[in-house]
């Protein structure tokens, strides 16, 4: 397994979960909760009609390789369903590097329940049908550690591929900002990798598939060292793959693609 993004020490970008351990003689029980980020699609228009956060609550029976989860979501502005459900079973997908899990009733109104999760970073995807007319995408932790950067200087016509590159994208459903952390690249073969660095101030948009996430103007990353000049990036696949460009200091022109599980 991938080790995980040292981005993760930084919590405004973590949609954390807190793990507690429930430990006796018959098995292994994890209880983890935090938010999840959700986006409700109308299967009819092909549009996304909301976007919500959620309070989840997960148990992993270790032992037992199974998977119990409860959340609301907000359907539309008039309609919530309930996820539920209760010791579904989890199979290790080896090409995905992940768990998978399915269930062909959900819930209440749920159907054609289907998810992923990787306990090593935090990464829950989950998608359903509701109510036979929406379908929601659900999603912990927009990170991506399967990436790949190529990263050309304008100014000498040099590129740099960095093929194990890490993002993380962080999306506040209230007003749709979004933040960003980038990592484990370089501008170029005589600089150094890039273990982190970090911009505030994107902007979110929902789609069909996932997300839109864009910049343009000059905005200074957390620590100071680079300038973000504009960022393109499409989150899709239900939010497990990400693509696009950017351009940082005026002339190292990037473009990024990759995945939240092995492909």
């Amino acid at each position: 397994m991938k080790k995980v993004f040292s981005i993760f020490a930084l919590a405004f970008l973590l949609i954390a979960f807190t793990a507690c351990n429930d430990d006796n003689e018959d098995s292994r029980i994890q209880t983890i909760s935090g938010d999840v980020l959700n986006n409700s699609v109308d299967i009819e228009e092909g549009q996304s009609v909301n976007v919500a956060s959620s309070h989840i609550v997960m148990e992993w029976n270790v032992s037992a390789g199974t998977i119990t989860i409860n959340y609301s979501v907000p359907v539309t502005s008039g309609n919530t369903v309930t996820v539920s459900l209760t010791d579904v079973e989890l199979v290790a997908n080896n090409t995905y590097s992940c768990y998978t899990f399915s269930a062909a009733n959900g819930g209440n109104g749920i159907t054609n329940l289907n998810g992923y999760y990787r306990p090593e970073t935090g990464c829950l995807y989950i998608e359903f049908i509701a109510l036979g007319t929406h379908r929601v995408m659900s999603t912990a932790n927009l990170y991506y550690p399967y990436l790949k950067y190529n990263i050309t200087n304008s100014e000498t016509s040099t590129t740099k591929e960095s093929p194990n590159g890490e993002m993380m994208i962080y999306i506040n459903p209230k007003d749709m900002s979004a933040q960003l952390a980038i990592g484990n690249f370089a501008l170029s073969e005589n600089s150094g990798t890039i273990q982190q660095v970090v911009f505030y101030g994107l902007q979110a948009e929902a789609t069909s598939t996932g997300y839109k996430v864009t910049y343009s103007g000059d905005q200074r990353s957390t620590d100071g060292t680079y300038v973000l000049n504009n960022f393109d990036g499409i989150i899709s696949n239900s939010g497990k793959s990400v693509s696009g460009t950017f351009t940082l200091d005026g002339k190292f022109n990037g473009t990024f693609n990759g995945n939240a599980f092995a492909n």
